[in-house]
């Protein structure tokens, strides 16, 4: 970066040339600004996740009948998960209480996460909200959500005639 003399002769026309400094700086703010207005879309595709620093992993498929959702939360109680459907988003909420307490050790690194935590999806709108299941198996919270009937594919026959 190169510092130019300041004459008090520029225009706006200079934020028209990116190569200029001030067209730079410019840009610059111009992505910031962008960033920071954009927060909030992330932070709602996310959840909560991106303010506590963690977050269950989460893995979303489709069948024909039905939207599967697999949550990763490994030593979090069942009953410390409570799954919602509003609308068209799903939200898994909880909360990892660490075990015990040690007293008597120091800890040279801690890596595991305890707290709260939240995560939204959102859903496609053929999904039976009415329709819910949920289980949690060896650490995983499996959320199954039926497609309602009118969006289940059918299969049509094709009749035609054939020319001899």
């Amino acid at each position: 970066m190169s510092l130019v003399r300041w004459t008090g002769k520029q225009k706006d026309d200079d934020f028209a040339f990116p190569d200029s400094p001030l067209g730079r700086f410019r840009a610059e703010l111009d992505r910031l600004f962008e960033r920071f207005f954009e927060m909030p879309k992330d932070l709602a595709r996310e959840g909560l996740s991106s303010l506590t620093g963690w977050g269950p992993s989460v893995d979303v498929s489709e069948s024909d009948k039905a939207i599967t959702v697999r949550a990763e939360l490994p030593g979090v109680d069942p009953n410390d998960i409570e799954v919602s459907v509003t609308g068209l988003t799903l939200t898994i909420k909880g909360e990892k209480r660490e075990s015990s307490e040690t007293k008597d050790e120091n800890f040279h690194r801690s890596e595991r996460r305890f707290g709260s935590f939240q995560r939204s999806v959102t859903l496609p709108a053929s999904v039976d909200v009415e329709n819910v299941s949920a289980r949690h198996e060896h650490g995983v919270l499996l959320i199954e959500l039926n497609k309602r009937e009118s969006a289940v594919p059918k299969r049509i026959p094709i009749h035609g005639t054939e020319e001899k």
